[in-house]
């Protein structure tokens, strides 16, 4: 699994403009809670929702949590939630990633792999955006330079800011 979701992102690490979003019915995360507010469905209604697939071993994954912690500390007053979906079969890879590297927003474990299925991500990383009715807006494959700013310009839209 690592090695064919590694040569995917390899292969679309340079497409990071918003792409046709899957249809995904948002209702539950079935994921394992590992650090930061443990979320529920209600919690996220009327809000701003990012959701993250990535990985310790996935160079652009790591590369792009940073920024994604700046966006969620920027606009967590102002409606935004991000959730981490990590996707390492080795936790101790995870937890290692995230000792050295502390993010401020929620991490879940998608150890049974449900989630990647349900959101059909075909690479790592892939960022969902949800609007706040938790409509899919906006999916973001791979990273690079340009995409925080898109980024960021896509969560005020939807914030109204």
């Amino acid at each position: 699994m690592r090695a064919v979701v590694f040569l995917a992102a390899a292969l679309v690490s340079f497409s990071v403009q918003a792409q046709s979003v899957p249809q995904v019915n948002f209702k539950t995360f079935d994921a394992d809670h590992v650090q930061g507010a443990k979320l529920s469905h209600s919690d996220l209604k009327g809000k701003v929702v990012l959701v993250d697939f990535w990985a310790a071993w996935c160079d652009p994954c790591k590369e792009a949590l940073p920024h994604y912690n700046k966006l969620y500390n920027k606009y967590k007053d102002k409606g935004l939630v991000v959730i981490g979906l990590n996707e390492d079969d080795d936790a101790k890879e995870r937890d290692g990633f995230l000792k050295t590297h502390p993010l401020d927003f929620s991490i879940y474990h998608d150890k049974s792999k449900k989630m990647v299925k349900d959101f059909q991500v075909q690479a790592l990383p892939s960022l969902f955006v949800f609007d706040k009715n938790l409509k899919p807006v906006a999916l973001f494959r791979g990273f690079n330079a340009d995409k925080p700013q898109a980024l960021e310009k896509k969560v005020r839209e939807l914030l109204g800011l």
